[in-house]
């Protein structure tokens, strides 16, 4: 009976040790998992591993092996990507770099580029190459483009006009007429302390030293005319600023806020290259100014005084844009802080952005709280304008631990959440959220602002609420190819039909699932092992109580005769002293 005392124990420690592996497999999948810094760093390496390993071979990114129009959308998918790569810290001599720059430059130069999207991307992405230095021409050509493109609301639509070398070396003369002479100027650095704790970049931006002296618009406009011909002299960006208040909505402009976003930014860039785009911007900030709409959003197009109601990434567009025009137009007379049309547009916002749980589990999907582009346009703003908070809310954190949520196992984001959609704009824009990337640092030096007065004037205590966007015109990024007179973008084509899977494949279990299959497996293992080990030790202890009885017997046997000499001995003496004494006694 007691043979079988230390089988149940070695049987209780197994399963012991079964629970306790069992517990810790639950605990580690039911811990938390905080969007920390070491957790966001893991995701932003996993979203740059899997843009490397999805470059083209020639060089680009994109639905096809080729680049620019017609050929995969090369220019804008390989400038967004490689963007978002140096902004995570690969270098510029990366050899992955040197050959999208190479594919990004050919198009350029080829003179075939007419799309607002991929051409104002083209100019970021070279604008990052040591400083455009080498691109300097480009960006300016590029950038000539853009500016004639512009529509009499302020805006851009899908395409912008082809020009000629005379065409785009006229168009810069004549805006450097329209535009004020530069002041004597010298470098600079941001003199308000950074609340994100930013690294706010070098730029070739600088400060005046001096008031310029006045200038005459009128008159620079006049001499700006002899530079141009007829149909040149038409377009917006020659004309007086007020047309945009005055505009006819009747007759309706097919440019919109989504490609008016990415032409300013460009625009903006432009400006390090000795690109007068003054006229242009000012152009742009009387758009904003004049279309908020009455909840203090901005809506997909443009509209005269303002509609009814905005939408989340168009709002952060008419920040932006508002930004700039505290920087390029003095008429604002206002600090941003007391803008009330930068009052109005934050908390709008601020009411669309929610607040951190502290775990980067169960999160809505991506889509359902505005999507990508509207996080990586609202990153932006909130670095431009110096926000930590929104509401009380830390947006950073939220849209992190978001983020971490639904990132794949391969790096890449799925679901963005807009028009257009693809894993590598997804990825490109989840990143630049996640570094909190500034796409215009000579912006933010001169731009000031009292982040501290603004979020105070913003900040409610309620729950955020997320409110859908009504019915816009959807927000593509480089997508299909638009004819050169407006039309909608296409509907997003139907998913195709699941194809019927094998019973095997379609029985075989998740990741998650084969993890726990072969944990128990292992588990299982170890236990025919504990017992194999319990019977080892059984059988080898009941051989030693045998062995021990056989000896025992051997020694009786001979201990037995050992005692019978001594008892026969002692027997003999007591007989010889019996002798003894019957023989005294005779003698007495």
């Amino acid at each position: 009976m007691r043979s079988f005392i230390p089988v149940g124990r070695w049987l209780a420690a197994a399963a012991a040790v079964v629970y306790l592996l069992s517990l810790s497999e639950r605990a580690a999948a039911q811990a938390p998992k905080p969007a920390d810094k070491l957790a966001i760093d893991m995701a932003i390496d996993k979203g740059v591993k899997y843009l490397r390993e999805t470059q083209n071979p020639n060089g680009s990114w994109g639905k096809g092996t080729g680049a620019g129009p017609g050929k995969g959308w090369g220019v804008g998918y390989t400038s967004l990507a490689c963007v978002a790569l140096i902004e995570c810290g690969v270098p510029v001599s990366d050899p992955g770099i040197v050959r999208a720059a190479k594919a990004v430059r050919s198009f350029a130069d080829a003179g075939e580029l007419v799309d607002t999207y991929e051409i104002s991307l083209a100019i970021l992405f070279l604008d990052r190459l040591n400083g455009g230095k080498a691109d300097r021409t480009r960006i300016q050509y590029l950038a000539a483009r853009l500016m004639a493109g512009q529509s009499m609301n302020g805006g851009w639509t899908y395409k912008v006009p082809k020009l000629t070398g005379p065409e785009t070396v006229a168009t810069l003369a004549a805006l450097r007429k329209m535009s004020p002479p530069p002041p004597p100027f010298v470098p600079s650095s941001r003199d308000r302390p950074g609340s994100l704790g930013l690294c706010i970049k070098a730029s070739d931006d600088v400060v005046p030293k001096a008031p310029p002296p006045p200038f005459d618009a009128e008159r620079g406009r006049a001499d700006a005319m002899k530079f141009l011909t007829p149909v040149m002299r038409g377009w917006a960006v020659f004309q007086p600023t007020s047309l945009v208040a005055a505009s006819d909505p009747e007759k309706k402009i097919a440019d919109c806020n989504s490609n008016t976003h990415f032409a300013i930014v460009a625009v903006w860039a432009a400006r390090k290259y000795d690109v007068p785009v003054e006229p242009t911007l000012a152009l742009m900030a009387k758009r904003f100014r004049v279309s908020q709409a009455r909840d203090g959003g901005w809506a997909y197009n443009f509209v005269k005084g303002g509609g009814p109601t905005g939408t989340r990434s168009m709002t952060c567009v008419g920040l932006l844009a508002l930004a700039i025009g505290h920087v390029v137009d003095p008429e604002v007379g206002v600090p941003p802080e007391k803008d009330p049309k930068v009052l109005g547009g934050f908390t709008w916002l601020s009411k669309h952005i929610g607040a951190p749980t502290g775990t980067a589990e169960n999160k809505p999907p991506v889509k359902n709280i505005g999507g990508l582009y509207y996080m990586w346009a609202m990153e932006r703003i909130a670095v431009v304008y110096d926000v930590g908070k929104l509401d009380k809310k830390d947006w950073y954190q939220w849209g992190a631990e978001v983020l971490l949520c639904h990132q794949k196992d391969d790096g890449s984001w799925a679901d963005g959440g807009y028009h257009g959609e693809h894993e590598v704009l997804n990825t490109a824009f989840a990143l630049l959220f996640l570094k909190r990337a500034n796409l215009t640092p000579d912006l933010s030096r001169r731009f000031t602002v009292d982040a501290s007065a603004l979020t105070a004037k913003v900040s409610k205590p309620v729950e955020p609420v997320f409110v859908p966007d009504p019915p816009q015109e959807p927000e593509p990024v480089a997508v299909a190819p638009m004819p050169h007179d407006y039309a909608p973008p296409p509907p997003p084509k139907a998913a195709p039909a699941p194809v019927a899977q094998p019973a095997a494949a379609a029985a075989s279990p998740t990741p998650k699932e084969s993890s726990g299959v072969w944990l128990w497996i292992v588990l299982g293992i170890v236990l025919l092992l504990v017992l194999g080990l319990v019977l080892f030790f059984l059988l080898r202890k009941k051989g030693d109580e045998e062995k021990p009885k056989k000896k025992k017997k051997k020694k009786g046997v001979k201990s037995g005769s050992k005692t019978e000499k001594v008892e026969s001995a002692e027997k003999t003496k007591v007989k010889a002293k019996a002798k003894g004494g019957d023989e005294d006694d005779e003698d007495d």
